[in-house]
């Protein structure tokens, strides 16, 4: 049984209901096609990078797993509003497990995927400050979805805005949208500074990466920037529609990165790149021989990769004068 100390309004408008109920089933029926789409990315995933370390599977299946609850829990309520209290108007404006399935897990899912990203940034740049920074603010919003849920739980209705819910929601999302936008601008950065220090066959893989890390950060910013306006200026259900597809978003991404490197792998070959998982994977794949440069993709050349490069370039050279 739920609480609720604000009451449902006792005699809303169709207008009302329609607003209330009709986003609220777009976004369950975006949270299990998005779930499709990361069963199909998980199993992509299992297939194909089986000699993945062990700390990457967890962080793939634990989200997974996470997502699957996620989802559950939407659904207990979706059939709470629809199903068992159908016709009853304070079941519907009830949030029942809301406290859970968005500020509880969509905020540990984005956590997880923030910090690897973060992660990602430390392993291409180096950059100290700027995975300090990423798990900060992560930390952030994660708190700030355990205050949000602690407010739900108190009080458990749609109309609830209490000074301490919205506060908590804005730190939550803005939190959120802050991380997902350093990542983004940093990966820009990161693509400017090292165009000039690879090799064009390397600069196109760099080049894909860091966009594919651009465009989902910027995604994710977006969804959680159009929910904290949806929560702030609309008192209606459509936060719910972007908010309970959030963390699907957050794994999606996660995974479009993970099994990016097959398409990547295609691209170049572990003597132009070194010991990197972008250039293993596949089962024919043989695992790299230093686990913890699984991930490290650096825009260096070294000596001999240079000195292949233009001996190579001025034989076709050589050649074509003759």
């Amino acid at each position: 049984m739920f609480r609720t100390v604000t009451p449902p309004p006792e005699n809303p408008s169709r207008e009302d209901i329609i607003w209330l109920a009709g986003p609220r089933l777009i976004g369950l029926i975006f949270n299990w096609g998005l779930l499709g789409v990361l069963t199909t990315q998980v199993y992509i995933y299992h297939i194909n990078f089986p000699k993945d370390r062990r700390f990457l599977k967890a962080i793939v299946y634990i989200v997974y797993v996470l997502d699957w609850i996620q989802t559950c829990s939407a659904t207990y309520d979706a059939f709470q509003w629809w199903v068992y209290g159908w016709g009853s108007i304070p079941a519907l404006y009830g949030l029942f497990t809301g406290f859970l399935n968005v500020p509880i897990l969509s905020s540990i899912i984005g956590a997880i995927v923030q910090i690897f990203f973060g992660w990602r940034i430390w392993a291409l740049s180096k950059s100290k400050i700027t995975f300090a920074g990423v798990i900060f603010l992560s930390l952030l919003q994660l708190g700030g979805g355990a205050a949000v849920a602690y407010y739900l739980y108190n009080d458990a209705s749609e109309v609830t805005r209490s000074v301490g819910l919205v506060r908590a929601v804005g730190i939550r999302l803005a939190g959120s949208a802050a991380v997902d936008t350093v990542i983004a601008v940093s990966m820009t950065y990161f693509l400017v500074h090292s165009r000039g220090r690879t090799l064009s066959h390397t600069s196109a893989v760099l080049t894909r990466l860091v966009r594919l890390t651009i465009e989902t950060g910027t995604v994710t910013a977006l969804a959680a920037v159009a929910d904290l306006i949806f929560f702030v200026r609309a008192h209606n259900g459509l936060h719910q529609a972007s908010g309970v597809i959030l963390c699907k978003m957050y794994s999606n991404t996660l995974l479009v990165l993970f099994n990016n490197r097959l398409a990547t792998a295609g691209e170049t070959n572990v003597h132009e790149l070194g010991p990197s998982s972008f250039q293993n994977a596949g089962r024919t794949r043989s695992a790299p021989s230093d686990p913890d440069a699984e991930w490290n993709l650096q825009p260096s050349v070294n000596s001999m990769e240079m000195k292949s490069y233009l001996r190579n370039g001025n034989e076709e050279q050589g050649e074509r004068i003759r």
